[in-house]
């Protein structure tokens, strides 16, 4: 379980989270959508330990760990994917995966080639290169993939971490439709390993295929909570987007999931 607790967190005196309270159990998949500079990507980075909060709690496993580092966080089981790719560009593929498993090894094998990873390991590796269709490029640097491919071997990464907290942030940007469906199957081999997930993202009809619940988040807290018909049909939406005086003709664009697109 993740549990957030009356979470605040204020730049000076402006607010950038402004009393959340949220909890996730494992096996949930969370959405937190819309729209931009609500404080999604800062709600993210309170919960992997990049912002501190100035008031409120975070609790993880039972454990309070609302002072605790990124790294021990990340030990703790919460893994994240950015909104720009986070992999070394001048390591293989292979390399990039490998690191996956640096805390599950053990000391003896941390300086030695990758060739000598536990079978196990090496066969994992193999197994997640194959699903992405990367195999045939495992010996290559990393920063020679397109963007899709960079996206893919973040979130496999993530995926051979055997992360417990899953904070996917964007996950699809810079993906091309093609790629898209691969990032797709790997969020869903995600969730079929019982983890917490928590995405955020623009496209509510992406979300809309995997998500048990949307958190909507407007002006730095959660404004409404449910799942795919409760926010698709929500005067809530509407008025975030339109105005009180502009919501009548809009229910076709939300029948579409285009609500974002049709408003940028």
């Amino acid at each position: 379980m993740l549990k957030l607790q009356n979470i605040h967190r204020k730049a000076g005196k402006t607010p950038i989270i402004n009393g959340i309270d949220f909890t996730i159990q494992s096996g949930q998949v969370i959405g937190l959508v819309w729209p931009n500079g609500c404080g999604k990507t800062s709600l993210l980075n309170l919960i992997n330990g990049f912002y501190s909060p100035t008031e409120g709690k975070i609790i993880h496993d039972h454990l309070d760990i609302t002072n605790t580092s990124v790294e021990q966080r990340a030990i703790g089981g919460i893994g994240r994917v950015f909104q720009s790719f986070w992999i070394f560009r001048n390591l293989t593929l292979y390399e990039n995966l490998a690191l996956a498993f640096v805390k599950q090894l053990h000391r003896k094998y941390k300086f030695l080639p990758i060739r000598f990873l536990p079978k196990h390991m090496r066969a994992e590796i193999d197994e997640i290169l194959h699903e992405l269709e990367l195999y045939d490029k495992k010996d290559q640097l990393a920063g020679n993939l397109s963007g899709g491919q960079m996206r893919l071997l973040e979130i496999g990464r993530l995926y051979l971490q055997k992360t417990k907290v899953y904070l996917l942030d964007e996950p699809t940007a810079g993906v091309s439709p093609k790629l898209k469906w691969k990032v797709i199957d790997l969020i869903n081999k995600i969730i079929s390993k019982d983890r917490m997930v928590i995405i955020v993202e623009h496209d509510f009809e992406f979300l809309a295929q995997f998500v048990d619940s949307f958190c909507v988040m407007n002006e730095w807290k959660i404004v409404l909570e449910g799942n795919y018909s409760q926010i698709k049909h929500s005067e809530v939406i509407k008025e975030i987007y339109f105005g009180k005086d502009r919501i009548e003709n809009t229910e076709h664009i939300l029948e579409r999931g285009q609500l974002v697109k049709e408003v940028k």
